[in-house]
């Protein structure tokens, strides 16, 4: 369970960032879409915002799913499959890891 645990942090952050990067492509090639548009460049037309806020909520909504039910799940399938000690070891395991990952985020963010 513990060497479980450490891993889910880090599958975790890989899952969301994937998820990050994948809407922040698809944002930008709506922006470069609108971009083309020579009204918009003149500033005679708006931008479509409307349609930048929808690739938002479709990412946040469709791609977040899996992080969300691997947070919930991994307890209740470590306690199935391996019983009470086996969720105490993921959950320690995912504490160490996490409180690890939150010393370097917060670094390398600062180092912005």
């Amino acid at each position: 369970g513990l060497l479980i645990g450490a891993m889910l942090p880090y599958w975790f952050s890989a899952m969301t960032m994937k998820a990050v990067g994948i809407a922040a492509t698809e944002m930008i090639a709506e922006i470069q879409r609108q971009f083309l548009n020579p009204a918009i460049k003149a500033g005679t037309e708006k931008p479509d915002y409307e349609r930048c806020i929808a690739i938002s909520t479709e990412a946040s909504i469709k791609r977040m799913v899996a992080p969300g039910l691997l947070v919930l799940l991994s307890p209740f399938l470590m306690g199935m499959f391996f019983g009470k000690d086996g969720v105490a070891g993921l959950l320690a395991g995912a504490i160490v890891s996490g409180v690890q990952i939150a010393i370097s985020f917060s670094n390398t963010g600062g180092a912005w």
